[in-house]
């Protein structure tokens, strides 16, 4: 167990690196729209390079903070019976529904935008707007988003085991809304 503990944490490392890096694409998401704004209201100029790319870092931000929201127990959830349960039955709970629910649906999801990549990147696909961005390195963003997703369901499973076996101490009830 102490081996497989610390692949989570590695786990958990790497998606807490990286949803913390997706801080500072939220600021230049934001800055990016105000030099937009800026250009088209004062100089009547627009792009749609900058349009593009701030829906490209938006998208970025959602799909690469997922996992670090899940680690986060910060995913909506509905807690009307989930709060009221001993901690244990909630621990079961997020086991069975992250091996029967999160893990197959991930996995499907990266499996087949892999292949949804793959076609964009052998036809080079662009945005069919003048002066738009390659679409292409976003659509390979969601295979890997949602692998790092299965990852991180991985290990909240291995450390919800680890509780139930007495490796862990049991959670305290946070997150969700």
């Amino acid at each position: 167990m102490k081996f497989l503990l610390r692949i989570a944490a590695v786990i958990d490392t790497v998606n807490t690196a990286i949803g913390r890096s997706m801080i500072w694409l939220i600021l230049f998401c934001c800055l990016t729209s105000a030099v937009a704004a800026t250009l088209r209201y004062t100089l009547d100029w627009g792009s749609n390079a900058l349009l593009e790319a701030q829906w490209f870092m938006f998208g970025l931000v959602f799909l690469f903070c997922a996992a670090w929201t899940l680690r986060e127990n910060g995913h909506v959830r509905i807690d009307i019976l989930y709060t009221k349960l001993p901690p244990t039955a909630r621990v079961w709970i997020d086991i069975v529904g992250g091996l029967l629910f999160l893990l197959p649906v991930c996995l499907l999801i990266a499996i087949d935008s892999w292949n949804f990549f793959l076609i964009s990147y052998r036809t080079n696909e662009a945005s069919p707007n003048p002066g738009g961005l390659f679409w292409w390195p976003i659509k390979l963003a969601i295979p890997v988003a949602f692998v790092l997703l299965s990852l991180q369901g991985l290990s909240e499973t291995i450390k919800n085991i680890a509780v139930l076996t007495g490796h862990r101490p049991m959670p305290h009830l946070r997150g969700g809304h």
